[in-house]
């Protein structure tokens, strides 16, 4: 995530993937990511439209080297997804799989995310995530949803408070996520899914892991 979000999620700062560079306040003076990125491509930067980047200066090469997450999404998994989190959980409801975040994400989190992300291409079209619980989500785990859905997963968001809607706004992520009220609204689809699990068990198609 190059467009890295203040910790109240009222502002960011431009990093160059390149060399590190920071250009740090830029909501003040300057609003949303679009008119960051349109002028800042006049001055010589390159990269993504997406505030996730990956972008360089123009002090910097026009090619790099993939980031960490880029080289994780395309590389194939070796090992089993064996991060644990109780913060985590993920069902499988309707043919969606749905996370549910309890508390805010962390790099650990974030981790998971990036796992499960892998875990899904090519297999699952929708995703909702279930942030009820969450006060703002970082960079990091923005990064990973944005990569989710390049991918072509469907990405909505759930229960999601006026800070996260603020820093959606402000990085104009909200025209790439859906954003549901609820559960069964996210499932819905334009129909009402009744996603309560029956009382005799949890079916194979509908597990919950907690992860």
């Amino acid at each position: 995530m190059t467009a890295l979000l203040s910790h109240d999620s009222t502002n960011f700062t431009l990093a160059c993937d390149g060399c590190g560079q920071l250009v740090t306040n830029l909501a003040p003076t300057m609003g949303t990511w679009d008119v960051v990125w349109s002028l800042f491509s006049q001055d010589g930067w390159t990269g993504d439209d997406l505030a996730t980047g990956p972008h360089t200066c123009g002090r910097c090469a026009r090619t790099s080297p993939p980031r960490m997450v880029e080289q994780a999404l395309t590389r194939e998994r070796t090992t089993p997804a064996t991060r644990q989190s109780r913060r985590l959980t993920v069902t499988h409801v309707a043919g969606v799989v749905v996370v549910t975040l309890n508390g805010n994400p962390d790099l650990a989190i974030n981790a998971r995310l990036r796992d499960l992300v892998l875990d899904l291409h090519g297999r699952v079209r929708r995703l909702a995530v279930d942030v009820t619980r969450v006060s703002r989500l970082d960079s990091g785990a923005l990064d990973v949803l944005v990569q989710a859905s390049r991918l072509c997963i469907d990405v909505c968001l759930v229960g999601a408070g006026q800070q996260i809607h603020y820093s959606l706004r402000l990085l104009n992520l909200d025209r790439l996520f859906r954003t549901c009220q609820t559960l069964p609204e996210a499932l819905s689809d334009g129909q009402t899914v009744d996603v309560s699990l029956p009382s005799t068990g949890v079916p194979r198609s509908d597990r919950v892991e907690a992860l």
